[in-house]
């Protein structure tokens, strides 16, 4: 089904400003869901992680009542047009005795941007807990200033970037919150969660990174241990894996202010120095280990 902003979009309606009214989806037949544009004029790419939420909560909204969203991976295909609006369409696999499973696609007119296989999980009481993951030890966001980011991408998302190793463009490590409050729904905080794991990439610290231009992300998976409120802060830790053949490799987890982990993430992005500008490395500087990964 082919869907135009001129169908959905008045020029006068103004555009969403919280990442709360960006999960708002107009549902239609079949399972399908519609994300209105997020800008009336001028075409600007999406926000990776505005996607990927508005796909999780058009899944959500296709499941049993009780069952919450545990796990993701999704695949960016293309960059998406914020003047355009978004049609998801959720492919309905299992509904098993405890889980379900969902595949979604999201399209752009007559291109698909983005798909994603997700899960949910109906919670079990008196389950065992354990994390070997610890939350580093880093100032708490009332103690530090506000870091800028670009509001017409991430909404009122809000963040505040802790003193840490050096990072190239983007921090590797920051507190993260939404500031208009989320609906009262497991699966919405969920959502809030996935909006903010794809800020910023532990990229930043690998070497040649300044060679380097814009990090596109290729895939995306994280895995949601426990329920976490994303009006509150979380911390966002991100870790350099590995870089060959034009692509590089990031893992992390999200924290919340009392040190339990909420999820794991991993990311894929292109990481591709134009001949133009590559130049070798010092010998010193060639490790990788001077940045310590967890």
């Amino acid at each position: 089904m082919r869907v135009t902003s001129r169908e959905v979009f008045d020029g006068d309606q103004a555009a969403p400003t919280a990442v709360a009214e960006v999960l708002r989806l107009k549902p239609l037949p079949h399972h399908r869901f519609l994300a209105e544009p997020i800008s009336s004029s001028g075409r600007r790419t999406i926000y990776g992680g505005q996607v990927a939420a508005q796909a999780l909560r058009a899944a959500s909204l296709t499941v049993p009542d009780g069952r919450v969203a545990h796990s993701l991976h999704a695949y960016f295909l293309a960059a998406g047009d914020a003047s355009a609006p978004i049609m998801l369409e959720v492919e309905r696999d299992r509904d098993g005795g405890r889980y379900s499973g969902r595949r979604v696609i999201a399209r752009q007119n007559d291109s698909v941007i983005f798909s994603m296989a997700c899960s949910f999980a109906r919670p079990k009481d008196n389950a065992p807990e354990f994390q070997a993951a610890e939350m580093p030890d880093v100032e708490p966001p009332a103690q530090l200033p506000t870091h800028q980011l670009n509001a017409s991408r991430t909404f009122d998302l809000e963040a505040r970037v802790p003193q840490d190793e050096p990072w190239y463009r983007w921090p590797a490590r920051l507190w993260l919150r939404i500031r208009e409050p989320l609906d009262d729904d497991p699966n919405v905080r969920a959502c809030g969660v996935v909006f903010l794991s794809d800020l910023c990439t532990g990229l930043s610290r690998v070497p040649q990174i300044e060679q380097v231009g814009l990090l596109p992300s290729l895939d995306h998976a994280v895995w949601l241990h426990r329920g976490g409120d994303p009006n509150q802060w979380l911390l966002v830790d991100l870790h350099p894996l590995a870089t060959a053949g034009g692509r590089g490799v990031y893992s992390g987890q999200i924290f919340d202010e009392a040190g339990a982990l909420l999820a794991d993430l991993t990311q894929e992005s292109l990481f591709d120095i134009p001949a133009a500008r590559a130049r070798p490395i010092p010998a010193q500087n060639n490790e990788l280990n001077k940045y310590p990964l967890r």
